[in-house]
């Protein structure tokens, strides 16, 4: 015990000589807190300390350091996973939290790209972008007011790794590598980081990796010009299965830049949660005197403040956007997108499309509206499959029904689809207490009023068993996951000479073992 105290010891002066006292912590509580996401998991690992560097350099410092104290890493972005991608794999680890890495290093209009500190959030980065005029390719998560870009990179997200044009990461040994052009030799003053299929695509490695192959320090991310028309609309349907049946017709649209599909307890607590903060921002739009389309805007005030539910009645709904060069190009391809929804379902209000576009980002919806933990699990299909997959997974709920409504538990989908690929992402709602990271990213006065919802382990604990059992009964269905982490079963779901591979690409890259251990199953 005295060997591993002086161990934190030693460890935390030498963190402090790369980047100062006051961005080292080692008070247990509060590394219990940065050591956990937002589900809870028994058996994990407290971090021994928490180092928060500013730069690549600092970040290649504290890997070096951790590497002779022989201490594993675990990389934090924002803290929103819940796959337990941050949180310790083993004991002994020094936790790296990146949010300082924020920096806005350039914009670049004439060659599209943006470069970013891999700490900087993404409601940041499209802030940056706004005078410009130009928009990210990469569809950014809707936590993006807290998570981070090398989180998301880590983690995936579905169809849009393709914006990535490159990373700067540090490697295991403390070694700091550029991927694409990036890593060319400087000419002209610099490595121009505008295009990354140059050679063998390393970008490619290290996204998606949970952080196991490498840290990410920097990233490179495509734009493209944000076009003058924009269209919305949105459409509601009487069963999961007549919504899967429209994304696939709807599959080769590739013009709409937002799909969102939600179930019937989303589209009833829309607008009091999850949207709730986003139908505000429109509310104030609306009052300041910007023109909204559509006849909505006593709706969208209405709705603001919480007078009225424009989705009443409304069971699975799906929410639409798209762009073209003006507005009537726009509502051109949007007229063809409604010709093929209402076979199946009718046109509502299009006031939750609107609401995105207005505030892109919020993570109110990682709770209920009276505080109910939410947690969910991911699974990505071939788009063909879509009707099929919607029969299952609510077979697979109805079956536990009983026991649900016993103990106040609720299922939800979020779903949507892209390019050829359909993602349904079932999530469970119960009343249990409210962790302190839920807190630290809420309003005080909601803060205030979960801070003492009690413990409920009944509940809790059947949540996690029916969250496993959708986990395996998802594998053996054949699902594909994005933020594998540590949750998925990765090793068992690839063929034996590919996970070889895997293995040999980390031994290569981290041959101790000492990056994210346990990510990926490694």
């Amino acid at each position: 015990m005295a060997e591993a105290a002086e161990i934190l010891n030693q460890a935390a002066r030498v963190f402090a000589g790369v980047v100062g006292a006051a961005h080292v912590i080692t008070d247990p509580a509060e590394c219990r807190v940065y050591s956990n996401d937002i589900f809870f998991w028994d058996d994990a690992y407290v971090a021994d300390v928490v180092v928060q560097p500013a730069s690549t350099a600092e970040v290649a410092g504290v890997v070096k350091a951790a590497r002779d104290l022989g201490l594993s890493i675990t990389t934090r972005g924002g803290g929103m996973s819940y796959t337990k991608g941050y949180v310790p794999g083993v004991a002994g680890a020094v936790l790296i939290d990146m949010r300082r890495v924020n920096e806005i290093f350039e914009v670049n209009p004439v060659d599209r790209y943006i470069v970013v500190g891999a700490g900087a959030t993404w409601d940041k980065v499209v802030e940056a972008l706004k005078p410009h005029g130009l928009k990210l390719v990469f569809a950014a998560p809707f936590s993006g007011i807290y998570s981070t870009v090398g989180g998301a990179l880590s983690q995936n997200v579905p169809s849009s790794m393709k914006g990535i044009l490159g990373l700067e990461v540090v490697r295991a040994d403390g070694s700091i590598v550029r991927t694409g052009s990036w890593g060319r030799k400087a000419s002209h003053g610099k490595a121009a980081p505008f295009f990354r299929e140059y050679g063998p695509d390393l970008t490619g490695i290290f996204t998606g990796d949970t952080g196991a192959f490498g840290i990410k320090t920097g990233a490179v991310l495509h734009l493209y010009a944000k076009p003058e028309g924009a269209a919305h609309a949105s459409f509601a349907f009487e069963t999961y299965e007549d919504m899967a049946a429209t994304m696939i017709d709807l599959g080769h649209f590739d013009y709409l830049y937002r799909r969102v599909g939600l179930d019937p307890f989303k589209s009833q607590n829309s607008v009091k949660v999850g949207f709730k903060e986003a139908l505000k921002t429109l509310g104030d739009v609306s009052t300041s005197g910007t023109s909204i389309l559509g006849g909505i805007k006593d709706t969208v005030k209405m709705a603001a403040q919480g007078t009225t539910n424009f989705m009443e009645g409304v069971k699975w709904s799906l929410h639409l956007s798209t762009e073209g060069f003006d507005n009537a190009t726009a509502e051109a391809g949007m007229a063809k997108v409604r010709s093929v929804c209402v076979k199946r379902g009718r046109e509502i209000a299009n006031v939750l499309p609107r609401a995105m576009e207005a505030r892109g980002f919020s993570v109110r919806g990682f709770l209920g509206g009276l505080g109910q933990r939410w947690v969910p699990t991911n699974s990505l299909w071939p788009l063909s499959r879509a009707v099929e997959i919607a029969t299952a997974v609510q077979g697979f709920f109805n079956a536990r029904r009983a026991d649900m409504q016993r103990l106040g538990i609720q299922e939800s989908y979020m779903t949507n689809w892209g390019q050829g690929y359909f993602q349904c992402e079932p999530s469970v709602y119960w009343a249990d207490e409210v962790s302190e990271l839920h807190l630290r990213h809420l309003g005080k006065d909601e803060a205030d009023k979960f801070r003492g919802l009690k413990p409920n382990p009944e509940a809790r604990a059947f949540v996690k068993q029916i969250r496993a059992e959708l986990r395996d009964f998802f594998f053996k269905l054949g699902a594909v996951h994005v933020q594998l982490a540590k949750y998925y079963p990765y090793e068992e779901a690839l063929s034996p000479e590919t996970w070889r591979l895997l293995n040999d690409v980390k031994t290569v890259l981290d041959p101790d073992h000492r990056l994210n251990p346990k990510n990926l199953g490694l």
